[in-house]
């Protein structure tokens, strides 16, 4: 899917469109019409509604994450807390983001020389009203090297897209056994740590990073990214958090994100502790097993079920 660079209006639109999307991309949606359409992100919408209504509603919906416009202008919303999305027929909440099966055999030769227990510290960065920093990232860095030094033990850190540059300064200046891959340099060593690592460390930010450390069952610590004296959150605020704040306040709530939810069922459920200053242990390993991925499963089969879906597809004229 390409989008033209007009397509903002489109998207905010409620009518079905395929006026947000290039020329090229315009000229492929055609007959014969999916049974099923998966979708996600707010550029999809109004394509993905106009071709469930080209094909007189013969075509099936799913959205994975937040709509933008009323979930009951699709057949299906896959959905985590976070959104806050009211319940109803057509609406999947599950307790965590869907991820793919990062795991696999790692290549442990090349992290011999780190003593046990490894601590997998993964990084993520700005997201919504959370900023990570230059104050945020000196303690997670203090507080992680502190717990693996106590341990005697090493760090497996990783960074990430949003990650910002001050915080590479800060691990190079890490004095602890540790590997270290900042974002962008070859060989991303991500799936290893998962696999190799013995208890993981993950900022509050990434509520992916969190699902995939919590299905290893390993012991997880979270960073919270919330700064509770107010002097340093207003002179560490960049505009988009202020105007992140501002959205959430006035936005009707279907369209608020609240990962803070997630994180407090991760801490009452005991699969997650918060990582506190002068840590010396780490929490007990997790029993969470996740069945979110058979839940969604489950309802998009239910959804193919229907009778309309082996029926071929007309177009009718849409706007």
């Amino acid at each position: 899917m390409r989008y033209s660079r007009w397509e903002l209006p489109t998207t905010l639109s409620s009518r079905p469109s395929l006026r947000g999307l290039s020329c090229e991309s315009r000229g492929a949606i055609a007959p014969p019409w999916p049974e099923l359409v998966l979708t996600a992100g707010r550029r999809n919408e109004a394509a993905a509604r106009w071709i469930s209504q080209a094909s007189n509603k013969r075509s099936k919906i799913v959205h994975i994450g937040r709509p933008w416009h009323h979930p009951r202008h699709f057949d299906l919303v896959i959905t985590t807390p976070q959104y806050q999305i009211n319940p109803a027929p057509n609406v999947v909440c599950l307790d965590l983001p869907l991820h793919a099966a990062l795991h696999r055999i790692a290549r442990t030769d090349k992290f011999d020389h780190l003593p046990e227990p490894r601590l997998a510290l993964l990084i993520g960065g700005h997201s919504g009203a959370l900023t990570l920093h230059r104050h945020l990232a000196q303690q997670l860095v203090d507080r992680a090297s502190g717990l693996a030094q106590h341990l005697a033990g090493s760090l497996l850190v990783s960074t990430s897209a949003r990650t910002p540059a001050a915080v590479n300064e800060i691990l190079s200046g890490l004095r602890v056994p540790n590997h270290t891959w900042c974002w962008g340099a070859p060989e991303n060593p991500y799936r290893d740590y998962l696999d190799i690592a013995d208890a993981f460390i993950v900022t509050s930010d990434s509520v992916s990073m969190l699902a995939e450390a919590l299905t290893t069952t390993k012991p997880l610590l979270v960073f919270d990214l919330k700064e509770d004296d107010w002097w340093q959150r207003l002179a560490n605020y960049r505009p988009n958090a202020l105007l992140h704040r501002i959205a959430m306040r006035v936005a009707p709530k279907r369209l608020r994100r609240d990962v803070g939810c997630i994180h407090q069922r991760l801490i009452d459920s005991g699969n997650a502790q918060w990582l506190e200053p002068h840590m010396t242990q780490l929490p007990t390993a997790s029993a969470y097993k996740s069945v979110d991925l058979s839940r969604a499963t489950e309802a998009v089969r239910a959804l193919c079920t229907d009778e309309t879906l082996t029926a071929s597809a007309k177009p009718s004229p849409v706007d």
